[in-house]
């Protein structure tokens, strides 16, 4: 597409007073490898020599993903409303179709003005793509992709009885042209990869089990394959020895995953009080310098920052994809108490801190909580008798109670020396009361868009079994 033509079209639209939108050129390569084929036959599990186990799938786009403003007069009072749209050609056509059906949408939404991002603001230059995949010649693509998956079946391959049952792996390079009305203009190039892997495990005759990892990256780097066959690989082994899950209320570990799953702000609680707009409409608990926690601190405090800059952050970005202005990094939570607003231009000027010179961070970025005091080790051996849960099946909290009741796929019953793995039950407490209480690990881990402690340990969570 043409990004010049895009630009003139909404430039001349009617009743369009701002956009911006962002030309995206994708390369996207996806190796896909089926080493085995599994059947049952005369009641026994047959595992045979795929003679077809890999297939590569390489795939060029583009698109433009567009949002545009539109001013208008009703009940004697000035409106602005914006829509979002994507336009897939720049044929006059249908630019102006897309333009058209974007500027109805946003003359149904009576919004009150609010400054958008001025000519002279600048978006950060945030390294977003891996040099090591981004100056590949396409051809040699398949063949870094390749080597990885190797990699991950080679160390699979150094442990009884689990295999990789199937791998993919998709890499997007990508090149984004952003533009908008009040004169910003810059490009810069990006990249992406998604792993997913399953690994099948069968420590005994009669006995099965199987644990999938899905994996996001910007940088191969971050896609360790000795790391995640020791962390989903063994996995797989433990849920087929796993008994029933057990009834236990007392200490509970977050190991890896679940640690990650639990904190992070584009989907925990605390993201959804800490923002803007949950504040502007009165559904937030957030009160600046006051405890995050709910009742009495007795564990370590929360210091928790949202960086959208972290060079090759899963979400780290350039610009807010709500109204185009520059992203920053901001300080949630300080010592265990509530601090900066994430949230977009909108209801930061509803709020009055654009008054107060207080620019907004954007929406969640990569979710960044330092190093703690104390080793794994003595996480899980200082506490007595305690669970640890290794995956969920999926870490949901209510954003607006913090109430949660998820379903373990994988945990550990440790009563001193004797270890139980079990599969199944549910963890459940109050997002607010669990960080009351909280201890975090010296080692950390990088796990998509966290970063931080590899395990976390709350004094007292229940496990329905």
């Amino acid at each position: 597409m043409n990004i010049k033509r895009i630009a003139a079209a909404l430039d001349l639209a009617e009743r369009v007073s701002a956009w911006f939108f962002t030309l995206q050129r994708r390369e996207e390569t996806t190796i896909i490898r089926l080493p085995g084929i599994y059947s049952v036959a005369a009641g026994e599990f047959q595992v045979e020599s795929n003679p077809y186990p890999r297939e590569v799938i390489s795939v060029r786009s583009e698109s433009a993903a567009c949002r545009v403003f539109s001013e208008f007069e009703a009940d004697g009072k000035t409106w602005r409303g914006d829509a979002a749209g994507q336009f897939t050609d720049d044929d006059d056509a249908s630019t102006a179709e897309v333009i058209a059906g974007l500027v109805a949408a946003a003359r149904n939404q009576q919004n009150p003005p609010y400054p958008l991002p001025a000519a002279d603001e600048t978006c950060p230059d945030t390294q977003l793509a891996d040099p090591a995949l981004a100056e590949l010649e396409p051809a040699a693509l398949p063949e870094k992709a390749r080597a990885f998956i190797d990699a991950v079946v080679v160390e699979t391959d150094r442990l009884d009885g689990i295999a990789v049952s199937n791998a993919e792996l998709f890499i997007h390079r990508l090149h984004n042209s952003f533009r908008s009305g009040a004169g910003h203009a810059f490009d810069y190039p990006a990249t992406r990869m998604l792993a997913e892997i399953c690994f099948l495990a069968r420590p005994g005759k009669d006995k099965v089990g199987e644990h999938t990892a899905r994996l996001s990256a910007r940088s191969l780097v971050d896609l360790d394959p000795a790391a995640i066959v020791g962390e989903y690989g063994i996995a797989a082994r433990d849920i087929a020895l796993a008994g029933p899950p057990p009834s236990f209320t007392g200490p509970v570990v977050l190991l890896g995953e679940p640690a990650a799953d639990f904190f992070q702000l584009n989907s925990s609680p605390l993201g959804f009080h800490a923002g803007s707009r949950s504040v502007y409409e009165k559904t937030s608990r957030h009160a600046t310098g006051k405890p995050c926690c709910a009742g009495e601190l007795r564990g370590e405090p929360l210091n928790l920052v949202s960086d959208p800059l972290v060079p090759l952050g899963h979400l780290s970005a350039r610009s807010d994809h709500l109204d185009g202005g520059p992203v920053r990094a901001a300080t949630v939570c300080r010592d265990g108490n509530w601090d900066e607003l994430l949230g977009t231009r909108r209801y930061h000027h509803l709020l009055g801190l654009l008054d107060q010179g207080i620019l907004p961070p954007g929406g969640p970025g990569n979710t960044i909580i330092p190093a703690g005091p104390t080793p794994v080790r003595d996480l899980l051996c200082d506490c007595g008798d305690a669970v640890v849960v290794r995956a969920f099946s999926a870490f949901e909290a209510d954003p607006n109670s913090g109430r949660f009741s998820c379903e373990i796929r994988l945990g550990e019953l440790r009563r001193g020396d004797d270890v139980s793995p079990f599969t199944g039950g549910l963890l459940v407490g109050d997002w607010f009361e669990a960080i009351a209480d909280t201890h975090y690990s010296q080692e950390t881990q990088v796990q998509g868009g966290y970063r931080g402690p590899l395990a976390v340990r709350f004094n007292r969570l229940r496990v329905a079994g």
